[in-house]
Order: C-alpha cells, then structure tokens, then sequence
C-alpha cells in the first residue's frame, strides 16, 4: 500500500488551489499510514473533517465508505473516486436511522454484496499492533472490527495476563483475541449470534492462539450473568459492550445500569469491570452515572483505573461537540 501514500502526497498539493476534505484527511494520517503494523484505521472522519455524514475506513487495500444517506453518497461520490482511486477495492454502506429493522432486501440497497470499484472482496486481513482480524467488507453494516478500540484492544494486550475474562457482547471476538494475546489465563466470549462466534474464532486462528470451543458460548447477556452469579463463578475481567441500537429487546438507554449492576456480580474481588457505549446522545456523566447506579445495586464499590474515547487521531472530535460519542471505563472493584 505504499503507493497509497505517495498519492496522498500528490493529492495534498493538488488539493492547495481548491478545498478537499477527503485527500486533506489522508495527508493528515500519513504517518499512521507509514506504520508497519497498523493497516485498518477511520481514513476521513466527516464530521469533524468538511464532509458531515460521511466516514471512510481503511482495511488493507479495501475502503469501507459510510454515510447517512443516499444524498450524502452522492454529494460526496466524485472526490471519493478521485481521493481514493489508487485502493483496490471500494465498498459502500448507506446506515439509515433503524438499521435493526431492515429487511433482508433492504439490506441489500444499504450495504451492496458487490463493490463501488474494484473486484469483489469478501476476506481482508487487517492488521492493527500487529494483531490480525479478518474483516468482511461485503458482510452488510458492520464489517467485523470497530476501529474506535484501538486503544482499548492495546490496554487489554498489555493488562490481561494470567486474568480470567468474560467478553460479553463479543462480536467477533476482538477483544478475546487481544486479552489471549495478553497472556489471559482464560477468555470466555459470549455473543447471541453463532456466526458472529464463528467469525471470531476466525481471529483467533489468524493469530495462532490456542482455540476451546467451550470459550465461545452462544446466549444472552443477562441469562448467562444469572447463570454465573447462582453458580458462584467469577471473572477477573468482566468486558460490557453492548451495541446501541439491537435487534433484541435491550435498550442502551433504559438497561445499561441494570447491565452494570448483573456484570459488577460476577466480577471477582479486586477484579475489573470494563465498560462501554457508543451512544452518541449520551455525555460522560450520564455513563458514569449509569454505572454508578449498577454497582450500588450489586453492592460493589470501583475506582477508576483507566478512561477512553475515540482515538483523536482519526476520529477527531466535530466541532461543536460538547462530548465524544465512545465512551469507555476500566473500574476495579472492591
């Protein structure tokens, strides 16, 4: 891909006689372009970066475009081309307001199965900190890795060993892979989709990490928090990341305390809770607060160990913004 970054170079002096959103935000990420072990990151933050709606992510030799709208798409679809031309492959996702309720031939209008150029790619192999995850940019909305938990995923690496982690919500499996390659003692990944499970041992065998079927349950959050705390058992890391908007009956806003207060019971002495949302509308107070409201009822007490949000990096905060939308707390609990 050093290629790429040759033509950014030409776009940013091209780019000095007119504004261009898009080649101006790849001459800003030159240097996490330039790094080795890092090919997947938010390329153009638009919001932030002249161009309102619209993001694009790098995975390898593919970019992943997303907007709001169609109109958006539109708007923005001739600099796209021209910004991006030398990347193999693009894709397109147009995430409309309730995306939990498309039907499958809606699906297909928001995330087209065939690329915006290039051939059809349906496996990349990103690397982030040298951690390999397989990413699917035809596989609908979501393409198999949030680029805003970086930081979080390199924390775990560097803070996971010898611990026992629940990864609720797990998705495909990033975070397991990270606190194995940390040295966990064990990582239990819980998801309510078996292809998602499947997915993440797909990452797992990427990085050569040993793999127990038993280590990725299928079920609910809450019904197997219920299972672990009659049962007695106990992690030393309990991960929360539940998506903000779902299919199922689970509302970020309405459930998250009782979310905190289910996990904070299963979280040994001294152990860690981590928590997390994306939830755009919601400040770090009222997160805190969320929190603050599920220990009590678990009748647990935590200290702040560590806060994330969103990588500045690539994903600068837009102005007029009076908060990040990422909000994430690492609390040790008595």
């Amino acid at each position: 891909m050093r290629s790429c970054w040759r033509s950014a170079v030409a776009t940013r002096s091209s780019s000095i006689s007119r504004p261009r959103p898009i080649g101006d935000a790849r001459w800003r990420r030159a240097e996490l372009g330039a790094q080795p072990d890092l090919t997947a990151y938010r390329l153009f933050h638009g919001d932030a970066e002249g161009a309102p709606g619209l993001a694009i992510d790098r995975y390898a030799e593919v970019v992943v475009v997303h907007a709001d709208s169609a109109a958006v798409l539109e708007r923005w679809l001739p600099e796209i081309r021209e910004d991006l031309r030398d990347f193999a492959s693009a894709y397109v996702k147009v995430h409309p307001r309730r995306a939990s309720r498309l039907t499958g031939q809606d699906m297909q209008q928001a995330a087209p199965a065939a690329p915006l150029w290039g051939l059809g790619v349906h496996d990349v192999e990103a690397i982030e900190g040298g951690v390999r995850y397989l990413v699917r940019p035809d596989a609908g909305l979501s393409v198999g890795l949030f680029l805003d938990m970086r930081d979080v995923r390199a924390w775990l690496r560097g803070n996971a060993r010898g611990l026992s982690v629940l990864n609720l919500f797990a998705y495909t499996c990033s975070f397991g892979v990270s606190a194995s390659l940390g040295g966990a003692r064990r990582v239990l990944n819980l998801d309510l989709s078996r292809a998602y499970l499947e997915w993440g041992k797909h990452n797992y065998r990427l990085n050569r990490l040993t793999l127990d079927e038993r280590d990725f349950v299928y079920g609910d959050a809450f019904d197997w928090l219920g299972r672990f705390a009659r049962r007695g058992e106990r992690f030393d890391l309990v991960i929360v990341d539940p998506p903000s908007f779902s299919s199922s009956p689970f509302s970020v806003t309405r459930d998250y305390p009782r979310l905190a207060e289910a996990a904070a019971r299963v979280v040994a002495p001294t152990g860690i809770l981590l928590a997390a949302t994306n939830h755009a509308g919601t400040s770090d107070e009222r997160f805190e607060a969320w929190l603050q409201n599920g220990l009590t009822r678990a009748g647990r007490h935590g200290q702040l160990a560590q806060r994330w949000h969103e990588p500045s990096a690539d994903f600068p905060l837009a102005p007029g913004r009076t908060h990040p939308y990422l909000k994430v707390r690492a609390l040790v609990l008595d």
